[in-house]
């Protein structure tokens, strides 16, 4: 069990970067040659263990890899910065929806501390992972901020991280975002992850203390709790169904018209439904299995479409 733990990271520490500046190098804003699909392969092999079809995908994973492959379009960009998709989720479901923003510019030192409130959620738009929570501003190292946001701004999400293969990142313009911070009685909230396919929402991952010690449970469109984990371990807990859960599934649904597969991610507060995000590259981008059951990787991979129209 260590042995292929650590034949992994060597693995991940050694590969990763060689196939990252192969398609630095050569891919440019094409659709991945049949040097790089193979390379990529092999990556897929140790991480889900069986050998890929990038050009004729079945299972979900396949599907996935050969979006980040293939796949050009550009609302795959639209969607995946973190500004532009404010406007776009405005004019499908209105901005109501929206996490306030508060502020947005490119110069971490022209942050307006002295105009903000105690609390906010300072993030930049062009990645995952590129969050800031201020939850006492007077505390806030603003020095070290400054610095962490600096050397964000400065990578490109698409090109230096995992593989270098998730196109949608690769062409958004480095921005930072100030928005309010919505709390659950000063916890961040729970956050509702709803897989689309073809528009009708088939799983959700609810997620609890994403800062801490991250739990989720997976239920269906009905809010079964399912039997099977997609990253976190499953927790032994049954999540209480929002009172206005039918309101959130008619919304991530309204959200994911016009594609084959999105995920679509909402927060629920005070009966109020609060939009997190749309993303076209969830879970298993490199170090990590999607789904740990071979049945639901066959059974989504089926319910993902091939609309020509849509992406």
């Amino acid at each position: 069990m260590f042995f292929i733990y650590y034949a992994k990271k060597v693995f991940n520490s050694a590969y990763y970067p060689l196939v990252r500046t192969y398609a630095r190098l050569f891919l440019k804003d094409r659709p991945a040659d049949p040097l790089l699909r193979g390379m990529c392969a092999i990556a897929f092999l140790v991480v889900y263990h069986y050998w890929p079809d990038f050009v004729r995908p079945r299972r979900f994973g396949e599907k996935l890899w050969s979006r980040m492959l293939l796949s050009r379009h550009p609302l795959l960009t639209t969607i995946s910065d973190k500004l532009l998709v404010r406007d776009y989720v405005a004019k499908k479901a209105g901005a109501d929806h929206l996490i306030p923003l508060l502020w947005s510019g490119d110069k971490p030192e022209a942050i307006p501390y002295d105009r903000l409130p105690d609390m906010f959620v300072i993030k930049t738009n062009h990645g995952c992972q590129y969050n800031i929570l201020v939850t006492d501003k007077a505390r806030a190292d603003r020095r070290a901020i400054g610095a962490k946001l600096k050397k964000w701004l400065a990578e490109n999400y698409a090109e230096d991280a995992h593989l270098g293969i998730i196109w949608g990142y690769k062409n958004i313009k480095p921005v930072i975002l100030i928005e309010e911070f919505i709390d659950d009685h000063g916890q961040p909230p729970t956050d509702y992850k709803f897989y689309c396919f073809s528009g009708r929402t088939e799983l959700i991952t609810v997620h609890f203390d994403r800062y801490k010690v991250p739990r989720s449970v997976s239920v269906d469109r009905d809010f079964v709790k399912l039997r099977f984990r997609p990253r976190f371990k499953q927790q032994d807990i049954d999540p209480p169904k929002p009172r206005n859960f039918a309101a959130m599934l008619r919304l991530a649904e309204a959200l994911a018209e016009g594609f084959n597969f999105v995920r679509v991610d909402l927060y629920s507060l005070q009966d109020k439904i609060y939009f997190g995000e749309l993303t076209p590259y969830p879970v298993g981008v490199g170090y990590f299995r999607s789904f740990d059951i071979v049945s639901l990787d066959e059974t989504l991979g089926e319910k993902w479409g091939s609309n020509p129209e849509w992406v």
